[in-house]
């Protein structure tokens, strides 16, 4: 058979040989002699009391058997302490070989031995009461190759994780080690785990992050494969990259290069997460494990108060890999829901794609902010617009898009939210309004959702309750529900209220440093995630973090704290007028007509684009809003202009027949309106955004059909060009095609399709006078039905 060419087997089978030729035998020694290497040295592993606990809890059941073989530690000697020890115990060097029957040997008090493996279960033996310890000696002068070697192949050692493993093959690799390299791409044990490494390897602006953490061995256990194919599957290189960085400048803030060691695993654990620069309680808890000698053992004497010094003064949360990970399942919803935005298969980053995807020019809120669910400020001074843009897509999806954790010791029922679809919807519509365009957010943003949601809800309370499921009924009560939800009441505007940071109150005190907000938390902290608070201005610290604290340190971490916090941190005095209607929080939208942006932006609609609040009964003053709009006489007056292209509901008590006489009266010969007079609700167009009219009939068109009122009454529009219709016109009656409330009437003014065609073929529209030849009578001032 011919012989497989196998230089990496060659290479091992070498320094094997090599380390029996500064193999020096077996001794059982005192652990005072025996010391261990620094952490520092590349393939070592750190302490970790963790490890050390497992393998007292381990010996403790099963004896420590420190004197077998399979037990042993291995430890390098000089020839001259070698002869020194067996001079002084009596023995031949000839002994040294007998490993069934190893000799004890003995060395003078100051005699120290390094090892090159066994620190944990020496650590272990020594809580145990064990003295001393079955050792394989070596000569000092062995090669560094096979030194580790010899360091990698502890049999009883607990597996290295893949967090250790990528460390030690990366610092192989920049050494050009490649044997060493290979060996360790190896301990993956699988193809699906090195190729999650292979692909940060192939990404060199993530991969030189992760590098700047290398020397700093305490922060990479936790990291496993799983966790870089999360990382890289966000598609958010940017933010990581700045994540990565700000773990660097707080680690290499309190170590240097050469004392990174001495951040070992355990300590990391113990204190990442904590925030010194707002809680008095985790300065408290710093000081206690610093005392105790719990946190960074390897620091001592005048040093240690120093690092304690420098800890306090970490801003923010003290981050980590781990912190990191953890923080990353906060991102996954939102960074999916921008995936719904961009085409399937986008090119680059997610931020690349958008920005790809955003231009100023439509950017209909440029200059504005969102202060909250349902109103726009303008900014209190110049800022990148796109950055502005994608930060607030990003806060819209982490308030409805994002799954709380279940909060165990707060075991209420969660209040139901919408569905993904329809916040994917409202999301589009706010990116659509910010100047993002594509073709995925023009059809989230035309969806109805709202009336896909109302049929779910009656087809189960049917399923549920034995009912048959009549289609044509649900429909019908699918689109009166649409119309009923509008008029709920919102909830308070929170936009002039401050978040507190900080609390001395423990029931507002925080249990989490990273990852998603508990159920509880998310209720109390959601309707605060807006621009104007996340980087609102530092408040002094108290005993205790809140929640919100946390979250607004996990985006600076990822997003950056500057230059938004320098804009708003200034404080809500210099913040300019609201330029946009309040909407309050919680109104249930009609997303038979997904809102669209207004005619000018400084009009400034819903920044979700969800209904108005009915014209007409406005819930807060209007006085420094734009008047711009133009008006649709007799549907609204000056008070309560509804936005251009948004549905609104006609609140003023105005009968059928007193709407359309003003209307065709004095009615802007610029404006197109569509009139569902089923409902008593509208739209409004101008005549320059064809394209945006020519959306809406389309859209209205699956569940509606149009009328025109003529010179002989109203008549049937061919649909295929209803557009040309509208535009000549200027008013098309839309109608239910299951005709809901033909038949019906109210006190209200509302209208059946029966009543309207006898109004118009009675009256004539434009003027309100009664046809000749008509025999109406004294009833000409008669509410229309």
């Amino acid at each position: 058979m011919q012989a497989i060419n196998d230089p990496l087997g060659q290479k091992a089978n070498l320094l094997a040989q090599t380390r029996l030729q500064y193999f020096r035998g077996y001794a059982i020694i005192d652990m005072r002699h025996l010391s261990f290497e620094s952490d520092a040295i590349l393939g070592s592993r750190p302490l970790d009391q963790t490890n050390v606990r497992r393998l007292h809890t381990m010996f403790a059941l099963e004896g420590c058997a420190n004197l077998e073989p399979e037990h042993k530690v291995a430890a390098t000697v000089s020839e001259l302490t070698l002869q020194e020890g067996l001079t002084r115990t009596g023995i031949t060097q000839e002994a040294l070989f007998n490993q069934v029957n190893p000799v004890n040997l003995s060395f003078e008090d100051s005699v120290r031995l390094v090892c090159v493996f066994g620190k944990h279960r020496l650590r272990a033996g020594e809580g145990f009461g064990v003295d001393r310890w079955l050792v394989e000696l070596y000569s000092t002068e062995i090669p560094l190759d096979a030194l580790a070697q010899l360091r990698e192949e502890s049999s009883g050692a607990q597996a290295f994780k893949d967090g250790e493993i990528y460390t030690i093959l990366r610092r192989y690799q920049l050494s050009n080690n490649d044997s060493q390299e290979q060996k360790w791409w190896a301990r993956f044990q699988s193809d699906d785990r090195r190729k999650n490494f292979r692909r940060l390897q192939r990404n060199k602006f993530l991969r030189e992050g992760f590098d700047k953490l290398l020397p700093y061995c305490g922060l990479w256990e936790p990291l496993k494969a799983y966790h870089i194919e999360r990382i890289l599957g966000l598609r958010c290189h940017e933010y990581i990259r700045h994540y990565l960085e700000e773990i660097y400048q707080a680690w290499s803030f309190l170590f240097s290069k050469e004392t990174a060691y001495m951040a070992d695993p355990t300590s990391v654990r113990l204190i990442e997460g904590l925030m010194f620069s707002y809680s008095l309680d985790d300065c408290d808890r710093l000081q206690g494990l610093m005392i105790s000698g719990t946190v960074f053992p390897h620091v001592k004497g005048d040093e240690r108060i120093n690092l304690q010094r420098k800890l306090l003064q970490i801003p923010g949360r003290l981050l980590s890999i781990n912190t990191l990970i953890q923080d990353t399942l906060y991102l996954q919803s939102p960074a999916k829901a921008f995936r719904s935005l961009l085409p399937k298969r986008f090119k680059g980053t997610l931020r690349e794609a958008m920005r790809q995807n955003w231009s100023s020019q439509n950017n209909k809120q440029l200059g504005n902010f969102q202060a909250s669910e349902h109103e726009f400020r303008t900014l209190p001074s110049p800022a990148d617009s796109f950055l502005i843009g994608i930060m607030q897509l990003w806060l819209f999806a982490l308030r409805h898009l994002v799954q709380p954790r279940r909060d165990n010791k707060h075991p209420q029922i969660p209040a139901s939210r919408s569905s993904e679809a329809h916040n994917l919807s409202n999301m589009a519509i706010l990116a659509h309004q910010l100047g993002f365009t594509s073709a995925e957010i023009n059809t989230l943003r035309l969806r109805d959702t709202t009336q896909w949601e109302s049929k779910s809800m009656l087809r189960a309370f049917c399923v549920d309750g034995f009912y048959q499921i009549d289609e044509a009924k649900i429909n019908s009560m699918a689109n009166r529900m649409k119309d009923y939800w509008r008029i709920l009441q919102r909830k308070q505007n929170a936009a002039e209220i401050t978040p507190s940071l900080v609390t001395n109150e423990v029931e507002l005190m925080t249990r989490r440093r990273y990852n998603c907000p508990f159920q509880s938390e998310d209720d109390r902290d959601r309707n605060f995630l807006f621009l104007e608070h996340i980087y609102s201005a530092e408040q002094p610290r108290a005993r205790y973090a809140t929640s919100f604290a946390v979250t607004r340190e996990i985006l600076y971490a990822f997003f950056g704290k500057s230059p938004l916090y320098d804009i708003f941190s200034q404080g809500s005095d210099n913040t300019s007028h609201v330029v946009s209607p309040t909407m309050e929080w919680g109104t249930i939208p009609s997303k038979d007509d997904p809102l669209v942006e207004a005619e000018a932006a400084s009009y400034g609609p819903s920044p979700v684009e969800l209904e108005p609040h009915p014209p007409g009964t406005p819930d807060r003053s209007t006085e420094g809003f734009e008047t711009r709009v133009p008006l649709a006489a007799g549907f609204e007056d000056d008070s309560c202009k509804a936005p251009l292209e948004t549905k609104a509901m006609i609140s003023l008590h105005r009968n059928v027949a007193e709407i359309l006489q003003m209307w065709y009266e004095t009615g802007d010969s610029h404006l197109v309106v569509l009139f569902l007079f089923e409902s008593r609700t509208y739209y409004k167009f101008d005549r320059k955004s064809e394209n945006s009219l020519r959306l809406r009939l389309t859209e209205l068109g699956k569940e509606h059909y149009f009328l025109v009122i003529g010179d002989y009454g109203v008549e049937l529009p061919n649909l295929s060009t209803i557009t040309e219709v509208a535009m000549r016109e200027r008013l098309i009656l839309v109608g239910y095609k299951d005709g809901p409330s033909k038949g019906v009437t109210d006190g209200n003014g509302q209208i059946s399709l029966d009543s309207l065609k006898d109004y118009v073929t009675k009256f004539d529209v434009r003027t309100g006078k009664r046809k000749a030849g008509d025999s109406y009578g004294g009833h000409a001032k008669r509410r229309a039905q």
